[in-house]
C-alpha cells in the first residue's frame, strides 16, 4: 500500500517537473487570478476602512469677502468647530494663500499684479465618525448664504458616489469570482489534457495491467494540486505585502484576514481537483 502511494506521488511530481513550461504558465495564470481575487476579497471586507479613508480626505473651503477682519474670521472658525460634524478648521490668511499659489503655480501673485487679490479662507476638515453628507451639504448651503462669504468649494459628490457604489463593487466582485473560476478551470484542464497526452503510453500500460481510473488519475491530481497551491500561495504573499505597503503609505488600517492564505489555497485546490477530474474523465472515457 505504501509502495503504491509512493509510486503515485512520484509520478505526480514527475509530471509536474516534466511539463515545466506548461506548468509555469498555469501557475502564473493562477497567481494573477488569485492576486486579483484576494485583493477584491480584502477590499470587500474592509469597505468601512476605505470609506473612512475617503471621508478623512473630504474637506471644504470657505472663501471670505474682502473686508472681513480677524475678529470676525476667528468667530466664524469657532462657530464651525463647535459643530460635531467638523473635526478642525484651518485659517488661511492672504499671505498663506499667496504662498500656496506660489507652490502650486510657481508664480508670485504680488509680483505679477502688484497686490494680493487672494481672499482669506477657512479650510474645514470633517469628522469621519459623524459624517453625514446630506447634513454637510445643508450646512454648506447655509454658510453660502452668509453675507461675509464669497464662495464655498467642496467635492461632496465624489464621496457620495463612492458610498453609493458599494453594492456595485460587491456585484463586480461576484462576477470576477465567476470569471476567475472559469479561466482557472480551463487553464488547469488544458494542462492536464496535455500532460495525459504526453503520457498516453504510460496510461495504456496501466490500463492493460488492470489499474483503475482513480489509480491513473491520482498523479495528475497531484500535478494540479501543486500548480494550484503554488500559484495561490504566492498570490497570498503578494496580496499581504501589497496591503502592508498601502497601509503604510496611505496611513490606512486595512486588515488582511489571518485565514486568507488557507481560504485562497483551499479554494484553488478545489478548482484544481475539479478541473483535472473534468479533463481526465473526458480522456479516459
Amino acid at each position: 500500500m505504501i509502495d503504491k502511494i509512493a509510486f503515485l506521488f512520484a509520478e505526480g511530481l514527475k509530471n509536474f517537473l516534466r511539463n515545466k513550461l506548461t506548468n509555469f504558465l498555469c501557475i502564473i495564470t493562477i497567481l494573477i487570478n488569485f492576486t486579483i481575487l484576494g485583493t477584491f476579497f480584502v477590499a470587500g471586507f474592509n469597505t468601512d476602512s476605505l470609506v473612512n479613508f475617503f471621508r478623512s480626505k473630504y474637506t471644504f473651503e470657505i472663501f471670505l469677502n474682502e473686508g472681513v477682519d480677524s475678529r470676525q474670521t476667528n468667530a466664524i472658525a469657532s462657530d464651525l468647530e463647535a459643530n460635531l460634524a467638523i473635526s478642525s478648521v484651518l485659517l488661511i490668511d492672504k499671505e498663506e494663500s499667496a504662498d500656496i499659489f506660489l507652490k502650486e503655480f510657481g508664480e508670485n501673485v504680488v509680483d505679477m499684479l502688484g497686490y494680493n487679490p487672494l481672499p482669506i479662507s477657512l479650510k474645514v476638515y470633517l469628522e469621519k465618525d459623524n459624517f453625514n453628507l446630506k447634513n454637510i451639504e445643508s450646512m454648506i448651503e447655509e454658510i453660502e448664504s452668509y453675507n461675509f462669504v464669497d464662495s464655498v468649494e467642496y467635492r461632496g459628490v465624489y464621496i457620495d458616489n463612492i458610498e453609493d457604489k458599494i453594492n456595485l463593487f460587491i456585484f463586480l466582485f461576484l462576477v470576477l469570482v465567476i470569471g476567475i473560476i472559469f479561466i482557472s478551470i480551463q487553464m488547469i484542464s488544458n494542462t492536464v489534457k496535455l500532460s495525459m497526452s504526453n503520457r498516453s503510453d504510460f496510461i495504456e500500460i496501466l490500463q492493460y495491467n488492470g489499474a483503475s481510473n482513480m489509480f491513473i488519475k491520482i498523479p495528475f491530481f497531484i500535478e494540479s494540486i501543486l500548480q494550484s497551491a503554488i500559484g495561490a500561495f504566492i498570490a497570498f504573499l503578494l496580496v499581504n505585502y501589497s496591503f502592508i505597503v498601502i497601509n503604510s503609505y496611505f496611513n490606512l488600517n486595512i486588515q488582511v484576514d489571518d485565514v486568507l492564505w488557507a481560504w485562497m489555497i483551499g479554494f484553488s485546490l478545489v478548482i484544481g481537483i475539479y478541473a483535472s477530474n473534468r479533463a481526465m474523465k473526458r480522456i479516459l472515457l
